[in-house]
């Protein structure tokens, strides 16, 4: 059966994000990343063109993109070196905003909704307790900063309806802003209220963009959404916010029941769901791609995370992303401690992508992965 394409804008409308005709668009999607690491570009370019990937993605079914930057990155004038993008010439002498904006341009244009995600402050890989990245200011780059870039980037894309949400702030936790250790708080508190800095970025972006979601992370490496039920973000504009978790097995006991994996993300922001409050997005999830051993497809203690997380996505029809699409990794170093991550084309272990950005790593583990891409309940749906 065909999809009928969403209609822009978005809304939600309690547990459901809805397109304009009161459609559900259940987001699956994935990470393509990259911009916001060293070089502030995403790898991949140096091997395919960004319009062929793009549709790439799309013919694989996913509808959506995260595409995470870092503030440096919107700032740079320096042209991406050649070598990053040599199987996209046109882009020789682009800077990193100009290539962002390419590849903006070329997965909207094969209908993917594309979520830009403000991943760092500083360019580096993420994320560390000691990278000074958990809040949306730190001694380099105060606050005014931040809301300033979201709203020129707002701005930028406001004639393309499909940059159809903005993903504010990455994994906020406990970070230090110059001398002080700060821990981001939801409802309190106001130097390190997330809820408040959500509420203050949505209104700006829609002053410059009116119809785009709010995308809105909880605690704790985007683990605890919590605080929503007492303090819940309310925008000038109503039906544009949702929430997002992110979910790894190190975010949970080894080998926990299925009951408790269930009963720990109810808590953690599930329970937005369950009472209809707002749609909840699982930004970040993702495991090691090269063994079906991660996936419940044979005996192994390493797929009972994936088996937990695969039925609470499945039975409680949440939307998604998959961490990452990318095969090859970009350089990455650790911002303020400088530490070594990664060097460019350094594979990606969990990436969906053969090595040469053209073929599928793993068809079994996309076979997984677009068995869960279907909504199964909400509006238009059946």
């Amino acid at each position: 059966m065909t999809v009928a394409a969403p209609q822009m804008p978005l809304s939600a409308s309690g547990r459901y994000i809805l397109d304009a005709r009161g459609r559900r668009v259940r987001l699956a999607g994935v990470n393509w990343y990259g911009a916001h690491e060293d070089d502030g570009v995403v790898s991949g370019l140096e091997h395919t063109g960004r319009h062929a990937l793009a549709a790439r993605i799309a013919s694989l079914g996913f509808n959506s993109v995260r595409l995470p930057f870092s503030l440096w990155m919107t700032e740079q004038t320096t042209p991406v070196p050649d070598e990053y993008l040599g199987a996209n010439p046109d882009l020789s002498g682009a800077t990193p905003m100009q290539v962002y904006d390419a590849c903006v341009e070329s997965l909207t244009g094969a209908g993917l909704i594309v979520i830009p995600n403000c991943h760092t402050l500083d360019a580096g890989w993420c994320c560390a307790d000691d990278d000074e990245q958990g809040l949306w200011f730190n001694h380099r780059w105060p606050a005014g900063k931040f809301f300033a870039a979201w709203q020129d980037l707002a701005a930028r894309y406001r004639s393309n309806p499909l940059v159809a949400g903005l993903d504010i702030m990455n994994e906020p936790r406990r970070t230090r802003a110059g001398w002080r250790v700060l821990t981001p708080t939801w409802g309190s508190r106001p130097k390190t209220d997330l809820a408040a800095m959500y509420t203050a970025a949505g209104n700006l972006i829609h002053q410059a963009s009116p119809d785009v979601l709010i995308i809105c992370e909880g605690l704790g490496y985007a683990a605890d959404l919590t605080g929503v039920a007492r303090h819940p973000v309310r925008l000038e504009r109503p039906g544009k916010v949702v929430y997002s978790l992110h979910d790894y097995s190190w975010f949970h006991p080894a080998g926990q029941p299925r009951q408790a994996y269930f009963e720990q993300m109810r808590a953690s922001g599930g329970y937005l769901l369950d009472e209809g409050v707002a749609p909840l997005w699982i930004g970040e999830f993702g495991t090691d791609t090269r063994s079906l051993a991660n996936f419940g497809r044979s005996s192994s203690p390493r797929a009972v995370w994936w088996n937990n997380v695969e039925d609470w996505l499945t039975e409680h029809d949440v939307d998604w992303c998959w961490w990452p699409l990318n095969p090859t990794q970009p350089r990455g170093t650790v911002p303020v401690t400088g530490q070594h991550r990664s060097r460019w084309g350094d594979p990606e272990p969990w990436g969906l992508l053969a090595p040469d950005w053209r073929g599928v790593a793993n068809p079994a583990v996309l076979d997984i992965l677009k068995a869960m891409i279907p909504p199964r309940t909400g509006p238009g749906v059946g």
